[in-house]
């Protein structure tokens, strides 16, 4: 120090370690933000929650409005004959009068019928009540190797097959 002057090192101010880190205003406009974050959490969550449902529910509107768009397309596709005569034709093997309708059966298909194993069928006794016999028949199908004198059971049928889908 010269002549009274503080020397041009010490201009900034130097740590008192009684004086608080943050004045009272600071703290107190920390505390406001504090709390409006606190009130504005559970609002602002919402609103994000809010606006995924919402683009959840616009992809199903767009999702079931193509669907409708189609559903149309095929209705409107019904309305022409030739279609219609199709559809006949390959579902059902309807023919026009005077033609042969044939349905080919692959080999494997042909050969599957004869090869199918069946179960003999139960006879069930007669002169009793029906429950005595609908029990008779449970029993009786528990043990099937006992009623192999039986006739056989026809073969299952198979499920049809849509032609032309």
């Amino acid at each position: 120090m010269l002549g009274g002057r503080p020397s041009p090192r010490r201009r900034g101010r130097s740590a008192d370690p009684g004086r608080p880190v943050l004045s009272a205003r600071a703290g107190a406009v920390l505390g406001v933000l504090v709390v409006l974050m606190a009130i504005l959490a559970i609002p602002f969550k919402e609103w994000i929650t809010q606006r995924a449902r919402i683009a959840d529910l616009e992809s199903q509107l767009a999702w079931h409005t193509q669907r409708t768009e189609d559903l149309r397309a095929a209705l409107d596709r019904w309305d022409d004959p030739a279609y219609v005569e199709a559809q006949a034709r390959a579902r059902l093997h309807f023919v026009r009068p005077g033609q042969v309708g044939y349905v080919v059966l692959a080999q494997d298909e042909a050969d599957a019928t004869d090869t199918t194993t069946t179960r003999p069928m139960v006879q069930a006794p007669r002169g009793g009540p029906w429950w005595s016999a609908v029990w008779s028949t449970v029993e009786q199908a528990d043990e099937p190797d006992k009623g192999s004198s039986t006739p056989l059971a026809p073969a299952p049928a198979e499920p049809a097959e849509s032609y032309g889908q």
